[in-house]
């Protein structure tokens, strides 16, 4: 797939970019507040995952699903998550979605339709066909997009949701975020076959290896298949390949087991804000100026929010039960 024929308008350029930035920023300022002490958790971050999130959610129509994982920040943005939300809900605020009962991206955001995380990866992918066979029985031509890491697609339940949505043709696209470890296991030992989009046919559903480092090649594969779904041609799986450019999670020491050659390499030459960055240029899309006021606006939109998160009071105690029954 040729970068000159993805080339966008500059419209449709300044938001991808947009998007990328203040995935990148969000979850640097996010970092940063973790190592200050204001998250009482820990903190799971997709930095090198940007292009993959942004690129596929940033497909969805507004009145579309998007089930992410935990990896998926720019993912949340591109939906329309804001920021302040997201960060409100890292810090245990009484603004937060869960309302300070959770940290993490274990949050969803339903006036976005987004749902929320399950910490076990592959049983998200069984809510995804449920709400794509919600989709089809109400013949609204709708499609639902959810992400999976190249270790969830060992559990059973990943195995058994790609069956059914592909035995009821459900309008699914499943995006494996393939970045290299699922935790500390590297895709040798996580399986066999040459790419995890071989297993697609097995299926009996088109599968694709696209560039997760490039959010245009994410975007123009994305964009088919869930236009293919929408119109009856039910589910896909695309395998978007990246490299996490950071450690399973802040406190993990990523040196000790990760090829260090190979992580730099990919810093220097698939990171995918950097990359975004060159084509623009390269293609006179944008310019270098038009380029770095963009990233200024992303980094001050998320320290904003950030400021504005660290403000809002923490969730009073005594409503801790609420939420539990329906009322």
């Amino acid at each position: 797939m040729h970068r000159e024929g993805l080339r966008p308008d500059k419209e449709t350029a300044l938001r991808l970019h947009h998007l990328l930035s203040l995935t990148r920023a969000v979850e640097e300022s996010l970092d940063s507040a973790f190592r200050a002490g204001h998250i009482p958790g820990t903190a799971f971050f997709g930095r090198g995952n940007e292009a993959s999130s942004v690129g596929s959610a940033a497909c969805l129509r507004d009145e579309e699903w998007l089930v992410p994982m935990h990896r998926n920040c720019g993912a949340h943005l591109a939906k329309g998550h804001p920021p302040y939300s997201i960060m409100a809900h890292f810090f245990g605020r009484a603004d937060g979605p869960s309302q300070g009962r959770d940290g993490n991206f274990h949050v969803g955001y339903r006036p976005k339709r987004i749902t929320q995380l399950i910490s076990h990866i592959g049983t998200m992918v069984p809510i995804a066909a449920g709400v794509a066979w919600s989709a089809k029985v109400r013949r609204n031509g709708q499609a639902v997009l959810t992400h999976i890491g190249d270790g969830g697609t060992s559990t059973g339940d990943f195995h058994e949701a790609m069956n059914f949505a592909a035995v009821q043709k459900l309008p699914l696209v499943v995006v494996i975020d393939n970045n290299q470890y699922a935790y500390k296991t590297p895709p040798s030992d996580q399986y066999a076959c040459p790419t995890l989009a071989l297993r697609a046919p097995g299926y009996g559903m088109p599968g694709f290896l696209i560039d997760g480092t490039d959010v245009l090649v994410v975007r123009e594969v994305v964009s088919q298949a869930l236009d293919r779904a929408r119109r009856g041609g039910g589910p896909a799986l695309i395998e978007s390949v990246s490299m996490r450019l950071s450690g399973h999670s802040v406190y993990d020491r990523y040196a000790d087991y990760a090829d260090m050659e190979k992580l730099k390499l990919w810093e220097r030459e698939r990171d995918p804000v950097k990359r975004y960055d060159q084509f623009l240029v390269e293609y006179e899309v944008l310019t270098p100026e038009e380029i770095a006021a963009s990233h200024a606006r992303a980094r001050a939109e998320a320290e904003a929010a950030r400021d504005q998160a660290l403000k809002c009071p923490f969730p009073d105690p005594g409503k801790v039960a609420d939420g539990v029954f329906a009322e």
